[in-house]
């Protein structure tokens, strides 16, 4: 099936319409379906038969179809609506994408009829942080505006609002036809490798953001990767880079981390609930897209950015009676996220909790981390984490620095217990794995759960020993 342009979803209307993937985003599109394109002729497809397809076909009593190697696919499929979940790489995948079939995804159609009210953030880390912060901004500013995509809520089952602020991931900006009024491009390094196939595909996915006559377009002209991309893949394309001489930016002076605008220092970091010069950056890059929609009241905008809590998961400190700082910080699930929670520690004695799913991605900022600015201890997670330990045991014996205590562990309460082993009062313990959390877990928010129970757990059980 062909169209003449990227279709809206009215003009599903009369199509065969496969929703391929049946969890929280095939859902939410589906009842966008069924709701706005009566005169769709609707079928659910999944590699899978389990709870997601179950509850998809109870909701919407529609048929439903479970191809794990892409057998028994329909032959009369007129448009496929892919969910992230489902990988381009698979048979289910590859035996949907035929010729006459037209490709596209919740998120894709969200624009298609949104994008001229959306506030659109992708990066390869940050994301979800700056994409809030611009929530929080201008809802204190008095806007109407809705916060979702890939940080929980997807975009289908967001309320109406004026302004949607949407955080988009490489697998939803992969099929997207039609760009944000405002893009931000926080990062971009190596990631999701297992999913793209490699490095350029996943660049190409990502940027696919703002290839399709975008709006504003905001880009953090400090990740030199990212501008690089950026510039040889669009080279005619205005954007804003956000850097030392940008409206908003970071500094240091003799207090610290500032925030800057127009040259002037704006509010402190030290004032923020955030932690870390990624995220001051991050701050940056959310008021540069705010500003895009709305004129920000100074004051308004300074009493937001103190208010902002930090969102679950990302340098989340977790109560403890020991005076030792715990911090969740599942969703670092790549080195570089990793070596930002070590940066934002540099003046603190830290013991950092990593590995997990090794997907083979580059770690030289990692090493590059270590040998610069040691640590006091690693304590190496499965499954990568025991082969990691012995990375960073040879690149500091190589670059003749101090090798930190490094010890594996076999689950999280043993890695919770050898840190308080490590940790005296005033250190900071942090989980932060550099690896997403396949096998072991089924995601970085379960992962997080269970590091915060290991934590009260041994608290507890230090209380009743002493």
């Amino acid at each position: 099936m062909r169209f003449d342009s990227p279709p809206q979803p009215e003009d599903l209307a009369g199509h065969r319409v496969a929703v391929v993937g049946l969890a929280r985003e095939g859902r939410a599109v589906t009842r966008m379906l069924v709701r706005d394109v009566p005169g769709a002729d609707i079928v659910g497809i999944d590699q899978n038969e389990g709870e997601a397809s179950a509850e998809w076909a109870k909701e919407f009593g529609l048929p439903v179809l479970i191809c794990p190697d892409g057998t028994g696919v329909p032959e009369d499929i007129d448009v496929a609506v892919m969910s992230p979940g489902i990988p381009p790489h698979s048979a289910l995948y590859q035996a949907i994408a035929g010729e006459d079939v037209w490709l596209t995804s919740g998120t894709a159609l969200f624009l298609a009829r949104h994008h001229d009210r959306v506030i659109g953030v992708t990066g390869s880390k940050g994301k979800s942080t700056t994409s809030a912060v611009v929530h929080h901004v201008l809802a204190a500013h008095g806007l109407d505006v809705a916060y979702g995509g890939n940080v929980g809520v997807p975009l289908w089952d967001l309320p109406e609002a004026t302004w949607v602020v949407a955080e988009i991931s490489s697998y939803q900006a992969r099929l997207v036809s039609h760009s944000p009024a405002v893009s931000v491009l926080t990062a971009l390094f190596e990631e999701h490798l297992d999913w793209h196939g490699d490095f350029d595909t996943y660049a190409r996915d990502k940027l696919n953001l703002v290839a399709h006559d975008p709006g504003a377009v905001i880009v953090n002209g400090t990740q030199t990767r990212l501008v690089e991309e950026f510039t040889s893949r669009f080279p005619g394309l205005a954007a804003e880079f956000v850097s030392g001489e940008s409206s908003w930016s970071v500094a240091e002076d003799d207090d610290g981390l500032v925030i800057t605008k127009d040259g002037g220092v704006f509010i402190s970091v030290g004032d923020l609930t955030l932690s870390g010069e990624h995220n001051a950056w991050n701050v940056a890059l959310a008021l540069t897209a705010a500003s895009r929609i709305h004129s920000l009241d100074d004051g308004v905008t300074r009493q937001a950015l103190r208010t902002f809590e930090p969102l679950p998961h990302r340098l989340q400190p977790v109560d403890d009676p020991s005076g030792v700082l715990f911090v969740n910080d599942s969703l670092a699930t790549n080195p570089p996220a990793l070596v930002a929670c070590m940066q934002a520690f540099r003046d603190r004695r830290l013991i950092v909790m990593i590995g997990g799913h090794d997907r083979g991605v580059d770690d030289t900022v990692l090493r590059d981390e270590i040998v610069r600015h040691p640590v006091a201890a690693v304590i190496g997670l499965p499954d990568s984490g025991p082969a990691w330990l012995e990375s960073i045991r040879s690149w500091c014996e190589q670059a003749g620095v101090t090798v930190p205590e490094l010890r594996p562990a076999t689950d999280m309460d043993e890695a919770v217990s050898l840190a308080r082993q490590l940790a005296r009062p005033g250190d900071v313990v942090a989980l932060s794995p550099g690896a997403p959390s396949f096998g072991r877990y089924r995601n970085y928010e379960q992962r997080a759960d269970d590091f915060i129970r290991a934590v009260r757990e041994s608290a507890r059980q230090l209380g009743e020993s002493s």
